[in-house]
């Protein structure tokens, strides 16, 4: 399993697919950025969560946070496993008074969950291996782009634009 953090969340109009970029969080000059096509509520939770927003009501992953401690389970990690076609899977991994509980999930959905706990977020390798892309330029532990900034933005901003849920099919 490789740790992943969020590189970026690009939130689309609530009638496009949104996207959520992950990175490997070792470091590299060419690191690997995994896209994963997500609805447009799913980034805005997301994006939410990483600028610490507050709601005064919980929102669906603070109602599954809290229920999975009210039962007395804890997120561990969640981790993406699969990929089929262009349809990504994740797993959220639960401790249970010591038992590891795993539950099948959407990707954003467990992204989401996984930021509310702050608890890491792993991509198996073979997943990894077969639906990341590479980008030349230095990552730091933030997910900012550390050299060469503009060149590197404009060819990622430009690869986000043309791909497609159907370029991960194989």
């Amino acid at each position: 399993m490789i740790e992943v953090g969020i590189f970026t969340v690009v939130v689309a109009h609530p009638e496009a697919p949104s996207v959520v970029v992950l990175t490997e969080k070792r470091q590299s000059d060419e690191p690997q950025l995994l896209p994963i096509w997500i609805g447009h509520s799913e980034a805005e939770a997301i994006v939410t969560l990483l600028e610490k927003q507050a709601y005064t009501r919980p929102m669906t992953h603070d109602l599954l946070a809290n229920v999975i401690g009210a039962l007395g389970a804890k997120v561990e990690r969640v981790v993406i496993d699969r990929v089929k076609g262009s349809t990504f899977y994740a797993s959220i991994c639960l401790n249970k008074e010591g038992r590891l509980v795993t539950i099948d999930a959407r990707p954003s959905d467990s992204i989401a969950l996984a930021l509310r706990a702050n608890v890491n977020i792993y991509i198996d390798e073979d997943v990894m291996n077969a639906a990341a892309r590479q980008f030349h330029v230095k990552v730091s532990d933030g997910g900012e782009l550390l050299v060469g900034a503009e060149p590197e933005m404009a060819e990622f901003r430009s690869f986000i634009e043309s791909i497609s849920p159907e370029d991960f099919s194989r």
